[in-house]
């Protein structure tokens, strides 16, 4: 029970695209860091397609996020992969709602430092 309520608090601090594509597996927390375990939640449009297959999830990634009472927040994803057996090529959904292109920031946190710190910044908290 106690897991479930932090998984309930932990989701009021995520940006809203991210709780309508993933699912939280697990809150995990050390001394300097949050760790948000997060799993894509598999799109109706590919389970219903009789031409797509599951071919489970990718190896996870980690995307940093804003903060929380000076401890730093790390987002684990784990993204799906699928598989087109008309062509049988792999896949995956975009991912561009999620994180900065060419970062390891979630959207809001690289716009956030952009706006503070500028484009091009070598010294920022929590990096």
């Amino acid at each position: 029970m106690e897991n479930s309520m932090l998984e309930s608090l932990v989701s009021f601090m995520l940006p809203s695209n991210i709780l309508s594509r993933f699912t939280i597996v697990k809150v995990e927390s050390n001394a300097e860091t949050l760790f948000i375990h997060l799993d894509e939640i598999a799109s109706a449009d590919y389970v219903n397609d009789p031409n797509i297959e599951s071919k489970g999830f990718l190896a996870p990634v980690t995307v940093r996020d804003f903060p929380i009472r000076d401890k730093a927040v790390d987002l684990i994803v784990r993204r799906r992969r699928w598989k087109d057996l008309r062509t049988g090529k792999c896949f995956t959904a975009p991912y561009d709602d999620v994180k900065e292109e060419g970062t390891r920031y979630s959207k809001e946190f690289a716009a956030f430092l952009k706006d503070v710190y500028g484009e091009e910044s070598y010294d920022l908290p929590f990096a």
